[in-house]
């Protein structure tokens, strides 16, 4: 469970190139504010930091969080509403594995939900017991 919600943050999601930013809303660093999954609040990765780009993410944990770093590369179709991203972790539980999922940034907040692996991707923003749908909102580093 730790380890695919290390994906959600490290599946980052997405990032293209300086050129491509204005494509990919979620180029830079970002830090969790929450993380639901299931319908259940996950604390452990509160203050956890994801850093997106180059079709690139790497998620680093909080200090004090037995969580492991963990990274990935991922795709984004920003032609469609929501943004959606197909993200491929490196490593942890779903090493190799193709997560999918719908992003979108307002202001300097990124909301991001993505299905485990096998299900199909979520059409909307939120959790709900027995979904398999992991929900994270990010503010953007200052």
């Amino acid at each position: 469970m730790k380890l695919l919600l290390s994906f959600v943050f490290a599946l980052g999601l997405f990032g293209i190139a300086a050129a491509e930013d204005k494509k990919d809303p979620s180029v830079g660093k970002w830090v969790v504010e929450s993380v639901i999954r299931d319908g259940k609040a996950i604390d452990a990765y509160k203050g956890g930091t994801r850093v997106n780009g180059g079709g690139k993410y790497t998620f680093t944990p909080p200090a004090e969080s037995k969580i492991p770093a963990t990274t990935g590369t991922y795709t984004i179709d920003a032609s469609k509403t929501p943004i959606t991203f197909d993200a491929v972790a490196k490593g942890g539980t779903f090493d190799g594995k193709t997560l999918l999922g719908i992003f979108k940034v307002e202001g300097d907040t990124m909301t991001v939900a993505f299905a485990e692996p096998g299900k199909e991707r979520p059409t909307k923003f939120e959790s709900a017991a027995g979904s398999g749908v992991v929900l994270t909102v990010y503010k953007k580093a200052k």
